[in-house]
């Protein structure tokens, strides 16, 4: 945790009274006492400096003072075909780091029924403020779920992909060969890709494929590694 991420609704003239997860990391993590500094930020609002005023048994009162703004977001829209659940937390985890902030979750051939219906699909939020609070961040990317493939790729992606570079992994593509110099809008599929149909669709939207090598490689390996590949 490099920052704690305050609510603005736990702000109360500039005050705010934090118990858990983060005082228990003021306390014994970072062995802060009365009247030490933190860096903090306001969830979706700016960085700046948090004056440690009391720290007790089970929570601590912090005084914030914003002066920064967050870090600029990666230039990508991200689209990515519903991994298992406990991968895409790992994934959302890591990408919310790099600083992507509009993802779109979608539906593919090769996606297992399962995955639509589990509860962890509604607790992401419990991964992504930790993610803020490790890339030193406070806005939350913007987490879309499209359950059909053909309307998302050929009425939404579209729009969604306007004036961006539109590529996609798959492995007959070509190489990376050099960073883009636009935005982009990225679309990953499944383990094991895209179905042929599915290639079709995305290439009739206007979309070019691209290989990251030899290497086979798993979701939540591929996609930081694509970004970093790109930005």
């Amino acid at each position: 945790m490099n920052i704690i991420i305050l609510k603005e609704s736990e702000l109360k003239e500039g005050r705010a009274e934090v118990s858990g997860r983060q005082h228990k990391h003021l306390k014994e993590t970072l062995k802060k006492t009365d009247g030490d500094e933190v860096k903090a930020g306001v969830l979706g609002g700016k960085l700046g400096t948090a004056l440690v005023e009391r720290i007790g048994k089970e929570c601590a009162v912090l005084r914030f003072t914003p002066d920064t703004d967050p870090p600029v977001p990666l230039k990508v829209n991200l689209a990515l075909a519903l991994p298992r659940p406990k991968v895409l937390r790992r994934v959302l985890y890591a990408v919310t780091c790099l600083g992507v902030k509009n993802i779109h979750i979608f539906n593919s051939w090769r996606v297992e029924k399962s995955y639509w219906s589990s509860p962890l699909l509604n607790e992401l939020d419990d991964y992504l403020v930790p993610a803020l609070e490790q890339s030193k961040d406070t806005i939350l990317p913007q987490i879309t779920f499209h359950r059909f493939f053909t309307p998302f790729v050929k009425e939404i992606l579209p729009e969604i992909s306007k004036n961006t570079l539109r590529i996609a992994a798959h492995p007959t593509g070509s190489g990376l060969s050099v960073k883009p110099s636009e935005p982009v809008t990225l679309a990953i599929g499944a383990e094991g890709g895209f179905i042929q149909k599915e290639l079709d669709t995305l290439e009739d939207s206007g979309f070019s494929f691209f290989s990251v090598g030899e290497r086979v490689l798993n979701v939540e390996t591929a996609v930081p590694y694509i970004l970093g590949r790109l930005f």
